[in-house]
């Protein structure tokens, strides 16, 4: 195994070889000739703006949002959007935010369903290609350093790539340190009491992480590859807070404090297996396991208005998740023009949690006690069939039919055996007419798609807030009477494509859900509860615009929109969105080259805010956001190359609004977050 990453990067001045250069297509070109039209985001892409995390890499992409640290497509947030990575269904657990770019291959977003892949996004799907190997050897190195405001922060990551005829293997490694330091006011209005709340906090993130793959390659055309993933993060939370009271009393704890300390674990590993049958058939299977685990320790500090602590809570957190899976695929094709494929998917995942809260009085006298412990198993099994058809030259069908049964069952200390059983027929259907006589073409997508409670919200277990509970800030606790949302969803759009790397795209979507999950507000023994609950059925809509313009080698404009609608039936106020969706998101960017080796660019992101009615007495609100990202590189020579990114460079603050009005208890609770600019210079060694 030690020999794959010893093999030599030239050949002896005495060896006579012949080199082939195979270049790939495009990301525009894989986009155009794709059945169901992704958008492919390529290494280039991902890592051009010296992005911590995937989610900041991803939120410059048409038709996705980042709202909240959470990755969204057609801005619907609660969990509507799919994970995939490598194809499979990401999962429990798995957050991008743990995931560094330099770890990545691709990204695909796929905005409508294909029967090949679980059908669980309504709102599409977006799917993680870890790092793979290259045509070429490869061993490049980069160290780097940025400020967020609170110091330096060092990162490092190394790659390695090494081809072979018989098997090839790569590894790319990533290590870094970062540190913040966010502030935010919070403004909190009764119909008796107006508060003001200035917190301060310092983060610091320890990150490695280690993506290994190696390939072979068998004769008879079998090939076998084997992708594992290790991720480690560590986070180490400070706060504190000061409460001024313009009116009426003061809350429980008019000064406060905290200290977190969480560790997230991810591991990793998949094989699979690509065998061929005679010249156009092929039969597909893939194996994986998957560990991911946090641990996580909190105390919390509320003292009186002359800073004296008179209450303590200490939370002590683990959960773990473990998930088998296997799939299998027999693809056919034929003279015919029609390329046939059956296979099924299944998984085994098992989350275990516990959680223990202790509160004490500032003299350690005990004041109470949760101790909570559940384990929830998750078995999921599809089956499915489609059939791609090439009908003439100009036009292309594809349709398919998926089976995907889920069953949960959760026990727990407390808590009585809580199971659930889900099973959805889901078909598909995706036309592409290629328009005679030109590079233009026409997209019609037809699928149904579904989206399965989180295990985490079928448990009633509650999370209490540590100051203030009121209805603009209350409990949350799960509810083991969800069921699964449903939706059918019909998707269009026109496609241009002129030069080598120039395109426009205009798209549009409209989605029917129904068994809509959404937070219900509820009060408890005087204490405010949300738990999410089944409110009846909405629809969603939108238009959508993709562009982008050579105007010269390696000039690039780029520009896409999205505007995004939808209605909830129970809401029958005018203003309401399903799930805080965010109407309007705009990206604009620029790449130029001023001369051999050096390149600049820049991209400003818009994410329209607003205020939603969601339920009769409650709204929700946020600000416009705006975010403008730069880069420059600078190829000092062959091998060595400078770059510089600066991140959110505006640093302007955002504000979340929550709101309530009944009559009796009327509040208002907003936050104002502060921006953070982060600065980063890297150096990329060639080895």
């Amino acid at each position: 195994m030690l020999s794959l990453f010893l093999f030599p990067l030239c050949a002896s001045a005495e060896s006579e070889m012949v080199s082939v250069e195979v270049k790939a297509a495009s990301t525009l070109q894989q986009r155009r000739d794709d059945g169901a039209g992704r958008v492919i985001v390529s290494r280039d892409e991902l890592l051009r703006y010296g992005d911590s995390t995937l989610s900041e890499a991803l939120q410059r992409q048409p038709g996705v949002t980042v709202n909240g640290g959470q990755v969204q497509l057609r801005g619907l947030g609660g969990g509507r959007t799919q994970f995939l990575l490598n194809g499979e269904p990401a999962p429990p657990g798995f957050s991008l935010e743990s995931l560094a770019p330099e770890l990545v291959e691709r990204i695909e977003i796929l905005r409508s369903a294909t029967a090949d892949s679980s059908t669980q996004g309504i709102a599409g799907s977006i799917n993680i290609v870890l790092r793979r190997s290259t045509g070429r050897a490869r061993s490049l190195a980069s160290l780097a350093g940025k400020d967020a405001g609170a110091g330096l922060s060092p990162e490092a990551s190394f790659d390695l790539s090494r081809p072979g005829e018989d098997y090839s293997g790569n590894v790319a490694i990533q290590a870094a340190r970062g540190k913040s330091a966010p502030a935010s006011r919070i403004f909190e209005s009764t119909l008796s009491a107006r508060r003001l709340t200035a917190e301060a906090n310092f983060l610091a993130t320890e990150r490695i992480g280690l993506a290994p793959r190696l390939t072979w390659k068998f004769d008879g055309g079998t090939k076998v590859a084997w992708q594992g993933l290790l991720d480690h993060v560590r986070n180490r939370n400070r706060g504190s807070s000061g409460e001024t009271a313009l009116l009426g009393a003061s809350s429980d704890f008019p000064v406060s404090a905290y200290m977190a300390d969480a560790r997230i674990g991810i591991a990793r590993s998949d094989i699979e297996a690509s065998h061929r049958l005679g010249d156009a058939n092929r039969i597909d299977w893939k194996a994986g396991l998957a560990h991911n685990r946090r641990n996580s320790d909190y105390l919390f500090t509320g003292s009186d208005a002359s800073g004296d602590a008179v209450w303590l809570r200490r939370v002590i957190s683990s959960a773990s998740d473990d998930t088998a899976s296997s799939s299998g695929k027999l693809r056919l094709g034929g003279s015919s023009g029609h390329v046939l494929a059956a296979g099924w998917d299944g998984s085994v995942a098992r989350r275990s949690e516990w959680r223990r809260q202790e509160d004490a009085s500032a003299a350690g006298e005990p004041l109470g006690e949760i101790d909570q412990r559940y384990t929830a198993r998750v078995r999921r099994f599809a089956v499915y069939a489609q059939d791609e058809w090439r009908v003439s030259p100009g036009l292309e069908a594809y349709i398919g039919l998926r089976w995907e049964g889920l069953r949960t069952m959760t026990n727990g200390r407390d808590l009585a055996d809580v199971s659930s059983s889900t099973a959805v027929w889901s078909p598909v259907a995706h036309l592409l007419w290629r328009l005679p006589g030109s590079r233009d073409q026409l997209r019609l997508g037809l699928a149904r798609s579904y989206k399965a409670p989180n295990t985490r919200d079928l448990v009633p277990r509650r999370f209490t807030v540590n100051n203030g509970n009121g209805p603009a800030n209350p409990d949350v606790q799960g509810n083991p009477a969800l069921r699964p949302e449903l939706a059918w969803g019909i998707d269009a759009a026109y496609e241009s494509y002129f030069g080598q790397d120039s395109m426009a795209s205009v798209a549009a979507y409209h989605r029917r859900i129904a068994n809509v999950i959404e937070p219900v507000l509820f009060e408890d023994n005087g204490k405010w509860v949300a738990a999410p609950g089944n409110i009846g059925g909405a629809v969603t809509r939108g238009l959508e615009f993709d562009g982008r313009l050579a105007l010269a080698a390696g000039t690039m404009a780029r520009l896409n929109v999205a505007r995004n609608w939808s209605k909830v039936d129970s809401v029958p106020s005018q203003g309401n969105r399903l799930g805080e969706q965010v109407p309007l998101t705009i990206n604009a960017g620029f790449d130029f080259r001023f001369a051999a080796g050096v390149t600049a660019g820049f991209n400003w992101n818009l994410q329209k805010g607003g205020l939603a009615h969601i339920s009769a007495s409650q709204w929700t609100g946020r600000s416009t956001e705006r975010r403008l990202d730069l880069n420059a590189a600078w190829q000092l020579r062959p091998g060595l190359t400078l770059r510089a990114t600066a991140s959110n460079a505006l640093s302007l603050d955002t504000c979340n609004t929550q709101i309530f009005e009944d009559g009796r208890h009327d509040s208002l609770r907003s936050v104002t977050s502060s921006g953070q600019r982060t600065f980063k210079l890297a150096a990329e060694v060639a080895l």
